[in-house]
């Protein structure tokens, strides 16, 4: 905990004399500084998550990066360590709101910029800080390039990307830190670099998979890759729940078998409103190649009347499109996935292929009594991502602080949704215990806990997140004591200043495996 003077930042950007008013400077006039009663406060601070979400006393909105600078080295200087970042404001970390009550949004609206260039033969796209994918997206496809994105609209492209940015088109083009070419980042004291290969390479290379420790994003430039037409297959198919046996077989050997570097495939359990029951359905997209998608569907086909029932198969919905680019990543599939103001919950693991079918049937079941007896939270879904590692895995693994390259061949995002208060704890609990199931190593395949950082929660080593091997504690908590030598940046999975703090408050047993997963809790900063 650091020590906090209760009261300063809003007694200076208010100007209300008070006990600080002569010790505490005030801020430059010309920064944009708002306190709780500004009209638009509400607006600017409201969060996709309302659980477990940080509380807002003030904002701080800049709308050029000498303000930024400027606002930045104010906080610093009057010891206002309550500092958050805003973009779409999708931050899932239950970390972000369990340390501080008073806490600073740094609003990175007025940087949302989106601009074209050309580096040698190449197409570059430079992106603000601030900018979600709803502004780069269509801004790609209208200029004939894609690049690996994330998959709804609405989310924090700087928020995907520092984690290591996952995507539909990672088996093409590997993730998204694999596309960057340098990043403006604006430190602790106001201080802005630009970090690249020849550039401030260590940092480079930290913000790429643990940048949410470092700084604020002002902006970020990246190669992009032409749309070869732009056109993307996708297919959606809904089965009956005596199905699940076939399809979670089907699932697994499509997976073993190596998934085309095109395709990108979904296994989900939804809640359908129509029939007012959990759904199993599959999406498969398929990226410029048709065939390779279809050739996938197919097999989720339908079974004959003859086919034994162990083997049976009833697709009851089947709809196969061609897509463009900006629809990919539209949201449509999923039209709820942005509303704002609903708690939010997520957990996660992974697996080199598919979880066991025993595991995957037992979190179907649990899934189905959990929304009966909670229907406030059948907003709930679960998610098993899956696509070619090969991309991703072709990068050397010491060239980024992202630790995952080639392990997670399927991710299972278990978001947990609900409008009643009252069931925070066991909604909560729901997650949890999900993802222990499904992380235990006879139903994962590994014998310890890959959490991709950008799903976790609040209780996973962090060597599950920033990776097992000691050189990387040993390099991250260097460049932690270089850039946030004062923790302004701890609050999305804090990465320790001393390299003991990576075993403290972890046991032997740990998340999958019966352990109570507790470790210190950070400090706000960084949002999706």
């Amino acid at each position: 905990m650091f020590p906090i003077k209760v009261g300063a930042f809003m007694a200076a950007i208010t100007l209300i004399p008070c006990v600080f008013a002569e010790a505490i400077p005030k801020p430059p006039q010309a920064l944009a500084f708002h306190s709780s009663d500004w009209p638009d406060f509400d607006t600017h601070v409201r969060r996709w998550s309302s659980y477990s979400a940080p509380k807002f006393t003030g904002v701080f909105k800049p709308k050029t990066e000498d303000e930024l600078s400027q606002g930045i080295a104010y906080l610093a200087k009057i010891k206002q360590r309550l500092l958050a970042t805003k973009a779409g404001g999708h931050g899932n970390s239950p970390t972000l709101g369990t340390t501080y009550d008073e806490l600073v949004q740094v609003n990175m609206e007025n940087f949302r910029h989106v601009v074209f260039g050309k580096e040698g033969e190449g197409m570059t796209v430079t992106v603000g800080g601030g900018a979600r994918m709803q502004d780069i997206i269509p801004r790609l496809h209208a200029e004939g390039r894609e690049m690996t994105i994330g998959s709804f609209p609405c989310v924090g492209t700087h928020g995907v990307l520092l984690g290591g940015g996952m995507g539909r088109l990672m088996g093409k083009h590997g993730l998204m830190i694999d596309s960057l070419l340098r990043i403006k980042v604006a430190l602790w004291n106001g201080t802005i670099v630009e970090a690249s290969e020849t550039s401030h390479p260590d940092l480079f290379w930290g913000m790429r998979g643990a940048g949410h420790n470092f700084g604020v994003v002002v902006e970020s430039t990246f190669k992009t890759y032409p749309d070869e037409g732009g056109m993307h297959y996708n297919a959606d198919m809904v089965f009956t729940d005596d199905s699940i046996d076939s399809v979670l077989q089907i699932t697994k050997e499509v997976i073993e078998g190596g998934l085309d570097p095109s395709v990108f495939l979904i296994l989900g359990y939804l809640f359908d409103s129509t029939a007012m029951k959990p759904v199993l359905f599959i999406n498969i997209v398929s990226a410029h190649d048709t065939e390779a998608g279809k050739f996938v569907s197919a097999k989720f086909a339908s079974s004959s009347s003859t086919t034994a029932s162990s083997q049976k198969i009833t697709r009851t919905h089947f709809n196969e499109t061609l897509i463009t680019f900006a629809d990919l990543g539209s949201g449509a599939a999923l039209p709820g996935i942005c509303a704002n103001s609903l708690s939010q919950d997520l957990y996660t693991a992974s697996s080199p292929t598919l979880f066991s079918p025993e595991s995957m049937k037992a979190v179907y079941a649990y899934y189905s009594s959990f929304i009966a007896a909670y229907p406030a939270a059948n907003r709930s879904i679960l998610l098993f991502e899956a696509a070619s590692p090969h991309a991703i895995a072709s990068v050397p693994d010491e060239s980024t602080a992202y630790p995952h390259r080639g392990k997670m061949i399927t991710n299972a995002i278990i978001q947990v949704t609900w409008d009643d208060p009252s069931l925070n704890e066991v909604a909560d609990a729901w997650g949890r215990e999900t993802r222990d199931l499904l992380a235990r190593p006879e139903n994962s395949g590994y014998e310890r806990l890959y959490a991709y950082i950008n799903y976790a929660n609040r209780d996973e080593p962090l060597q599950a997140l920033f990776g097992y091997e000691e050189w990387r504690w040993e390099r991250l908590t260097r460049l932690k004591r270089e850039y946030d030598p004062e923790g302004y940046f701890d609050g999305y999975h804090g990465i320790p200043r001393v390299v003991e703090g990576w075993t403290e408050g972890w046991g032997k047993e740990g998340a999958g495996s019966g352990g109570d997963g507790k470790r210190p809790m950070s400090t706000p900063h960084e949002e999706l």
